[in-house]
């Protein structure tokens, strides 16, 4: 499950990236419009794939 997480956050950061702009909701993020937000989140998705990737490897007992 973790796993599947991991690889659902970093395509939706590879998604934003190639876009320029990120939408959730009601919530538009656009590079060229809101720059510093838009960092925010890309840091904020990027940071949950990579925990989620951390806790796969933990319980396959990669890492301990």
């Amino acid at each position: 499950m973790s796993l599947l997480l991991a690889l659902i956050f970093l395509a939706l950061f590879i998604s934003a990236i190639v876009r320029g702009s990120f939408s959730y909701g009601k919530a538009d993020y656009d590079f060229h419009e809101h720059p510093v937000q838009f960092v925010i989140v890309l840091v904020f998705i990027l940071g949950v794939s990579a925990l989620c990737f951390y806790r796969f490897l933990v319980e396959m007992e990669i890492l301990r």
